[in-house]
């Protein structure tokens, strides 16, 4: 009875302060969404900021970030975060519209090495939905496969039998499919290797030193893939396949 009171004890604060700090990010959240439509656009970031140092994130705030970058002409940093929404949330339309609708105002063009077809097929399929979606609709397969198990099992009927037994092996498959695609969603949030530039401009070097060659000229907003680390350098690689390093000052990661 002593050691239930003390866990209970020692809980109840842990869950006091769960709720404290939960109140304490939606009232940052909401005061962050009425500085910006009030157009306090300085304040709104602040807030939005404050929320994501604490270590809550979603494809909401970072969309909402995103929006308020954009309004201060802020461009690189709005990529940056629609970028992280996108990454969270693929499905949602208003975030890639944004996405795109930003870097339309960006000064590089580069035309990306199209993927192999069944890459981008895999990858048009995935981002219908988010891992965590993909999730629940592999379990609901898994669930709803053993339900027809049992009913195969069990049923004194032929036909109901037959058709119990080729539909559990379907929507098995259909586990196998929603699971692979949270699986891919979820690792390519977790091995994020892309960067988007913030430094207005930067020369891309030919190796990790301020005296080796420049290579090409890269501007804010460009997204890039970091590929390993030197020191304070890094090389990267730009969406037509080209390759040089960057003082890791010039990016931030999505």
């Amino acid at each position: 009875m002593k050691r239930l009171l003390y866990i209970l004890l020692v809980l109840a604060p842990i869950s006091l302060f769960g709720k404290i700090a939960q109140q304490n990010v939606e009232s940052l959240f909401q005061a962050a969404n009425k500085y910006y439509t009030e157009g306090n656009y300085s304040e709104a970031i602040k807030h939005y900021e404050a929320i994501i140092s604490t270590g809550k994130t979603s494809a909401e705030l970072y969309f909402n970030l995103g929006n308020t970058y954009f309004k201060l002409n802020d461009i690189a940093h709005a990529i940056l975060n629609y970028e992280r929404a996108y990454l969270l949330n693929p499905a949602d339309d208003d975030i890639a519209f944004n996405l795109e609708l930003a870097r339309a105002y960006t000064t590089d063009k580069i035309e990306a090495i199209p993927d192999f077809f069944v890459v981008k097929w895999f990858k048009s399929i995935s981002n219908i939905l988010s891992s965590n979606a993909w999730a629940f609709l592999a379990i609901s397969f898994f669930v709803l496969s053993l339900i027809l198990l049992v009913i195969y099992q069990f049923s004194g009927k032929y036909l109901i039998k037959k058709n119990a037994f080729i539909t559990s092996w379907i929507t098995l498959l259909l586990f196998i499919v929603s699971l692979s695609f949270s699986i891919s969603q979820k690792n390519r949030i977790i091995n994020s290797n892309h960067a988007i530039i913030t430094t207005s401009a930067i020369s891309v070097k030919s190796s990790p030193s301020d005296n080796s060659n420049d290579l090409f000229i890269l501007h804010a907003g460009t997204k890039i893939e970091t590929l390993r680390n030197v020191g304070d350098w890094c090389e990267i690689r730009i969406a037509d396949g080209n390759k040089g390093w960057l003082p890791k000052s010039a990016f931030e990661r999505i």
